[in-house]
């Protein structure tokens, strides 16, 4: 299964969840981290800052989702958090490089443009939801005028690969609707995601507690694996509302989600198990069999020039990685995390 690249814990992945664990103990298996308040450096690339806000702010959609993923948290969870950081990090380096080359340009881009970008990411990141966005810059310190800083800078990364390193030939239809289809799906109104999944759910608050129903969701999930019945098995064990109904949810939007377990079950590919995932109430073993996609936020005639910008910028991309490989060499880099 695939997934691309948070702070805040899987909390209530499935419409009417409240009423089926609204007496249940709000204990949990490992302690969430908290919010990350931090004022440090990261990085220091050419004498420019790269704080630890700036980095936590882009990490912090997606370690939620491994904390989910990862009940018992370990050494899995801590290597792939690490990859996570130090990945996001050397992207933001290269950034902070362009940055440097360029920066008397990025005061060219009008406010609405930066604005319209940090809406962009808003719905495409945060699912629209502008509350869920502003809880992640209080975590991290950032303010709203500060992130838009960051836009600005990455609008002139991606300007500055688009309009430089060489002429390309140019694209051809397939290339365009190629690129187009890749690109609906990610600038796509996810409000508008439904999926149908099954689902087994063990509440932290029956049987022996916490440990021992995390241990019993460990133990269905090998069952499951090794071929045992799904729908027998919610029947058997879950303890939400569809456990009579084999654990099947059907048609849900993903509005009814949290952040967590939308991203789970639609920025995903293909339908293995998933489990167990942590929740604040328990435990849960997914099978997604169906996802809706919400349509794009533009048609491929509208999108037409910017798929053609895009695909000429990927064209140039090896001149690009060239003219990065020497700039990296004359950057003075100072990482502060490992």
């Amino acid at each position: 299964m695939a997934f691309s690249i948070g702070l805040l814990s899987l909390s209530a992945i499935a419409p009417a969840a409240a009423q089926d664990v609204k007496n249940a103990a709000k204990q949990q298996i490992r302690p969430k981290e908290g919010p990350i308040l931090v004022n440090g450096v990261a990085a220091k690339v050419n004498g420019e800052v790269i704080t630890l806000n700036e980095l936590m702010i882009k990490v912090a959609p997606m370690q939620s989702v491994l904390m989910a993923r990862n009940p018992r948290r370990g050494p899995v969870y801590e290597q792939q958090l690490s990859e996570l950081k130090l990945g996001i990090l050397d992207e933001l380096i290269d950034r902070t490089i362009i940055f440097t080359e360029f920066k008397d340009r990025v005061r060219a881009f009008p406010d609405q443009d930066i604005e319209a970008e940090v809406k962009r990411i808003i719905q495409n990141v945060y699912n629209g939801d502008e509350a869920l966005f502003r809880k992640y810059l209080k975590a991290t310190n950032l303010t709203r005028d500060q992130f838009k800083e960051q836009q600005r800078k990455e609008l002139l990364v991606q300007i500055v690969r688009a309009q430089h390193f060489g002429d390309v030939p140019p694209p051809k239809e397939a290339e365009l609707k190629a690129e187009y289809a890749g690109w609906a799906l990610a600038n796509r109104d996810r409000k508008k995601d439904v999926g149908t999944y099954k689902r087994i759910y063990l509440r932290k608050d029956l049987g022996d507690g916490p440990e021992a129903q995390l241990k019993l969701a460990e133990d269905i999930a090998k069952k499951l694996a090794a071929g045992e019945d799904f729908a027998e098995l919610a029947t058997k064990y879950s303890n939400d509302s569809k456990a009579e109904d084999g654990g099947l949810w059907k048609d849900i939007p993903r509005t009814d989600l949290n952040h967590e377990f939308g991203f789970l079950l639609f920025e995903t590919t293909g339908h293995e198990m998933m489990g167990p995932l942590e929740d604040n109430f328990g435990f849960n073993i997914i099978q997604v069999l169906k996802r809706v996609p919400g349509p794009p936020e533009k048609s491929f005639a509208d999108a037409r020039e910017l798929m053609k910008r895009r695909v000429e910028s990927e064209k140039k991309k090896a001149n690009f990685e060239k003219w990065m490989k020497k700039m990296r060499a004359r950057a003075i880099i100072e990482k502060m995390i490992k």
